[in-house]
């Protein structure tokens, strides 16, 4: 992979690091992983940019100009970013996106990427990030439950950087949010439509932030599909959730968007107000199951 990326990298001596808007631990570890791989590479790392800002800060908001290349971290689409204007690659783990060239590996977290990355670059990871980036790998394997032997070698690999239980560590991390996700999940499971289908129980709802939160929620409590919305400044965030079925190429049939076969997200550019979003639900279960019937 190291090679694919000295290529890419071909002719840039100045670049930016960019995540998708509103980084979570995942994103911001496989972007602050990434600067240490491109500094090795003898590249000048401007900035690291988070869209809209991250919960977790240690990056700027704005999207620098006068760059020879945007490395984007984590992103599968571009609709994930604020317009830019220049060269682009990704390095990623969503098999299902825009077509960007790049680094791209199907791997449960985008952090994982970027260690491989570093290993084969001779890289040392600090403590600082080696501690971002177990909470990157922990929250997007799902609490390490879609993790394979390789994800654990990881996991280990960084606590050994670290020191202490992986308990204590992600454990104050969720300490901090677990107000915020109750009250959002909370009113999530108030706005919750249900439907069955040739496929089982598809649900829906929305909320203003932890979305992820709550279609996993929906999972646990035995949807086949769960589908959350959100309204954003870019419009409106469809995050799909599914064990067993492809919501990958289903977010990405309905426009800008991609991700995994079981976890996605869809972007749409439309506008519209939170009163509506029931209403948008409801036409895009009708698009994609037209079998579904709502239970009451």
């Amino acid at each position: 992979m190291l090679e694919k990326l000295r290529d890419l990298l071909r002719g840039a001596g100045r670049v930016a690091v960019v995540t998708h808007r509103r980084a979570d631990a995942d994103a911001l570890a496989c972007a602050e992983i990434m600067k240490l791989v491109l500094e090795r590479l003898g590249v000048e790392v401007v900035a690291v940019v988070c869209p809209e800002g991250s919960p977790l800060g240690g990056c700027v908001e704005e999207v620098p100009s006068g760059v020879d290349l945007y490395v984007l971290a984590d992103v599968a689409s571009l609709s994930q970013i604020p317009p830019i204007c220049g060269r682009c690659v990704r390095v990623d783990h969503h098999l299902v996106g825009d077509e960007i060239p790049g680094v791209v590996a199907n791997r449960p977290s985008c952090t994982e990427v970027a260690l491989t990355l570093a290993e084969e670059a001779g890289v040392d990871i600090p403590p600082e990030v080696a501690r971002l980036a177990v909470l990157g790998i922990y929250t997007d394997t799902g609490r390490l439950r879609r993790a394979d032997a390789e994800t654990l070698r990881w996991v280990a690999y960084l606590m050994e950087k670290v020191g202490g239980v992986l308990g204590d560590l992600v454990g104050a991390e969720e300490g901090q949010r677990g107000g915020h996700v109750a009250i959002a999940l909370l009113k999530g499971m108030q706005r919750l439509e249900i439907y069955e289908s040739s496929l089982g129980i598809i649900c829906t709802s929305h909320v203003g932030a932890h979305e992820s939160d709550l279609a996993a929620l929906l999972l646990s409590a035995g949807c086949k599909v769960a589908v959350v919305a959100s309204l954003k400044k870019d419009g409106v965030h469809l995050v799909f959730r599914s064990r067993e079925v492809n919501v990958a190429e289903m977010a990405k049939s309905l426009g800008a968007g991609g991700g995994h076969r079981e976890a996605a997200v869809a972007v749409l550019g439309e506008r519209t107000s939170k009163r509506e979003l029931p209403s948008l639900l409801r036409a895009v279960i009708k698009k994609l199951f037209p079998d579904a019937v709502p239970l009451v």
